[in-house]
């Protein structure tokens, strides 16, 4: 691909904040550096951040595509790290290019990026290989799954010389976990302060459906994004009523999703705290009805009744 028909032009809903680049212990070429959300932008944005290296098998360029660290940007200004780990022989120029926003779109629908995590940590690193240790508590009563970990690493004239992450696949209720970073020991002798710790949830768990087997010829599903908690469920078979006690504790409203498998021949009546409910949608696909509901923040009790088994 020529480099002339790449067409990158500017974001102006984020921008690259900084970036440098280093050769790792594998003589991989490491670019890194952060990104912000535009002062003036009013929503969040999911970004990419983009790299036109020189592809030295194919003789193009071609773009290569990483997300920093952090999939949102919500505050102004704030860095959050990125990283490019290019094997020197395939882009031995790679060094050279600059990084660039590829896509950074709107975030309008809160997202579930809840101040559940808490992290407490020196910012000195320690030990011979200037590893930075601390820990990290779920304050929420929820398990919480797919955790990022995150910060910038920098020298002591206060420049980012390294983006580093870690994992933690599980946090339960009110754990608390020690957690460590290690920055690249090709630039280890440099390290003086570690900044911009922070956390990102992609909990996958959410959005898996659950099977509820009504009868021998009916089965439930359902699944739930935000941060909703089912206390309690049950069916009652004489009522032909399936009940929820949902405690949503995001402070917006949470989609909870419900399939009935094999589809309904009637519609279901819907009833949430006592009071007719609307359901956001009911819709009948692929032998199944599936009903989307919104549930507000809070505690509330949810029944679907007229159940056909």
């Amino acid at each position: 691909m020529d480099q002339s028909n790449l067409n990158i032009i500017d974001n102006p809903r984020a921008y690259v904040k900084n970036y440098s680049s280093y050769l790792d212990v594998d003589k991989n070429i490491v670019i890194i550096g952060s990104v912000a959300k535009s002062d003036y932008q009013i929503f969040p944005q999911n970004v990419t951040v983009g790299l036109l290296a020189y592809n030295n098998i194919t003789s193009s360029h071609e773009i290569i595509a990483e997300k920093p660290y952090n999939t949102i940007l919500f505050k102004n200004n704030e860095p959050f790290p990125f990283k490019f780990t290019l094997n020197s022989t395939l882009f031995p120029l790679a060094a050279g290019s600059e990084p660039f926003i590829l896509e950074s779109e709107n975030i309008s629908i809160p997202t579930t990026k809840l101040n559940t995590l808490k992290l407490e940590y020196p910012v000195i690193p320690q030990g011979k290989n200037k590893e930075l240790f601390g820990n990290i508590t779920n304050t929420s009563p929820m398990q919480i799954h797919n955790i990022t970990l995150f910060a910038i690493v920098n020298d002591r004239n206060s420049t980012q010389i390294d983006s580093i992450k870690t994992f933690i696949p599980v946090l339960k209720p009110y754990e608390k976990m020690q957690f460590s970073f290690s920055p690249d020991p090709a630039i280890k002798d440099r390290v003086y302060f570690y900044s911009c710790v922070g956390g990102d949830i992609d909990d996958m768990k959410i959005n898996e459906f659950k099977i509820v087997n009504i009868s021998a010829t009916k089965i439930l599903g359902y699944k739930f994004s935000g941060l909703i908690q089912i206390d309690s469920m049950n069916y009652n078979s004489s009522s032909k009523q399936f009940n929820f006690a949902i405690n949503n504790i995001y402070p917006y409203p949470g989609a909870l999703s419900v399939e009935l498998m094999p589809t309904q021949d009637n519609p279901v009546s819907i009833v949430m705290d006592g009071s007719p409910y609307q359901a956001t949608s009911v819709r009948n696909t692929d032998n199944r009805t599936a009903i989307e509901l919104s549930i507000p923040q809070g505690i509330h009790d949810v029944k679907i009744s007229n159940i056909e088994e």
